[in-house]
């Protein structure tokens, strides 16, 4: 609609969409950045939102009324997102002092019950025999055939415990859980239940009342261990058995870069569940090149500035005065509009991405042609030493940083185009190609530590830092549907990684068995119509 019935040239005329027009500023290149998330969805309200705030305005043409008669609202913010401002979580606040304390207090609290769970029997059977040197009165002590295969028994259960403890709970944690741990606790109380009536009715009935017969003190104190090997058997079940049992499956995606694998797990709560999902996760996904994909995103920062964050400008020329907001409808439509603008750039994302490639392949074939030679000259040269019965020359490090020598220019090629340089200094590749040269190794076992997709052994990891995020209690099971996202707040290997995990459950797979056909002769059916 034209202001007070004036005409404006083509130039002036913008697409409208509902009451507001937008500007596809034709005079730059549209480009779409390499490695956008999506073209269609939560990305684009950050860029294209005119509810946000205000940035820079388009200057309107030179006419007298045209600033009294128009409000111009933009998408173009100086706060808009970009790929090079991406969020690099920072670990949470606070708990961190309380969740150390009540850790150690669990420890602690843990160690001594496995300690009064194991001599609570022998004390049993020794109080009749130390009592009376600590001033108690106790009957005289006859112990028979059968009162010393018990205690025989006795002795050898009480080393099973010790046994069954160590193995399933000396050991070092796999996680540590942000919320109660209902199966340990409960066990932990059923335990401590066990132990303080056993004690009540050890104290009131036996050591109180001064019960002379020793041979039932003895059972009796094997019945206490019995219990207590009962309770670690139940452990066992809900602690380890349970989580065998594979009851759904679980497909995590890692962003930003969308990897995606399946797993299966048991039946358990959601922080056991993120615990399982995270040695997964450790094991068989691909190590995330955080260094790549920051250079990529300065790749798309660079080309076209974003498209000039969005290049759409909404104008509102029907409502006057104060600031405006845009209908959901409208911005809807410009949404629309941009992705369809970006979609048709298709061509230029699948050219640079087949550049990038071509470079890293032929980079990659270089640094294997110079490898290849490199050491093939190394073992002849160490096999003509050997015919001709001269001593070497050389040792391995002197041939390990000649062989370095001759491939460090194509070898920094390569790890600069793929952004791995830190991943790999000079002094651990001089390393690696002398263990390879002394173990008499080829040049692509040599080439492989580069080529993989997961960084080589670096120094060992003693913690790595994630948070839970989901929307019921982390201590409830996990259930069909049960969505969680993993964020990770470590400085160096997985900086800035998400794992959004969908759970899914095991179907009831109802198998039949089909019988095979009787018979096994077979005709041959000729048509008119058949080349035969």
């Amino acid at each position: 609609m034209s202001v007070d019935g004036r005409r404006h040239s083509s130039k002036d005329t913008r697409s409208c969409i509902g009451g507001y027009r937008y500007d596809p500023n034709p005079t730059k290149k549209q480009m779409r950045p390499r490695y956008a998330q999506s073209d269609i969805g939560e990305p684009f309200i950050p860029r294209f939102s005119a509810i946000a705030s205000e940035g820079k305005q388009l200057l309107p043409p030179n006419h007298d009324d045209w600033a009294d008669n128009t409000t111009v609202l933009t998408g173009v913010t100086a706060d808009s997102f970009t790929p090079d401002e991406k969020i690099i979580y920072s670990p949470p606040l606070g708990r961190v002092v309380g969740r150390r304390c009540s850790r150690l207090v669990w420890l602690i609290a843990s160690t001594l019950l496995c300690i009064i769970a194991v001599v609570s029997a022998p004390i049993m059977c020794s109080m009749p025999i130390i009592g009376p040197y600590i001033g108690f009165d106790m009957p005289p002590i006859r112990c028979d055939v059968d009162c010393e295969g018990l205690l025989f028994l006795m002795a050898i259960k009480t080393v099973f415990l010790i046994i069954a403890i160590a193995v399933l709970y000396c050991r070092k944690a796999a996680g540590d859980l942000p919320r109660l741990y209902f199966a340990r606790a409960a066990l932990t109380f059923l335990t401590m239940f066990i132990l303080i009536a056993f004690w009540m009715f050890y104290t009131v009935r036996i050591f109180l009342e001064k019960y002379d017969n020793y041979k039932y003190i003895v059972s009796y104190s094997t019945s206490l261990l019995d219990a207590l090997l009962w309770t670690h058997y139940l452990s066992v079940i809900l602690l380890e058995l349970r989580r065998l049992r594979s009851q759904f499956s679980v497909t995590i995606v890692r962003d930003p870069d969308g990897e995606m694998h399946t797993m299966t797990i048991g039946a358990g709560s959601i922080q056991e569940a993120a615990i399982e999902i995270l040695k997964f996760y450790t094991t068989n996904f691909s190590s995330y090149n955080v260094y790549l994909d920051k250079a990529r995103q300065t790749a798309v920062a660079k080309q076209g500035g974003l498209q000039n964050q969005a290049g759409f400008k909404m104008y509102n020329i029907e409502q006057f005065g104060g600031q405006e907001t845009v209908s959901e409808v409208n911005t809807r439509a410009l949404m629309e509009a941009a992705a369809r603008r970006r979609i048709g750039g298709y061509s230029e994302v699948m050219q640079e991405e087949m550049e990038f490639e071509k470079r890293v392949k032929k980079r990659k074939y270089r640094l294997i042609a110079a490898a290849e030679d490199a050491f093939s000259h190394v073992q002849s040269l160490t096999d003509g030493v050997q015919k001709n019965g001269m001593q070497s020359q050389m040792d391995s490090l002197t041939a390990a940083q000649n062989v370095f020598t001759w491939i460090v220019r194509p070898l920094t090629k390569y790890l600069k185009t793929t952004r791995l340089q830190p991943r790999h200094p000079s002094e651990a590749v001089t390393r690696h190609i002398e263990r390879c040269l002394t173990l008499k190794l080829s040049h692509r076992t040599f080439l492989q530590r580069f080529f993989s997709d997961r960084f080589p052994h670096q120094a060992n990891v003693s913690e790595s830092k994630w948070s839970l995020i989901c929307d019921e209690a982390v201590s409830c099971s996990i259930e069909h549907g049960t969505t969680l996202v993993l964020k990770s707040y470590n400085q160096d290997l997985d900086c800035g990684v998400q794992l959004v995990c969908t759970v899914s459950s095991l179907p009831f797979f109802n198998l039949t068995e089909q019988s095979r056909t009787s018979t096994s002769k077979f005709a041959l059916r000729i048509s008119n119509e058949s080349s035969v």
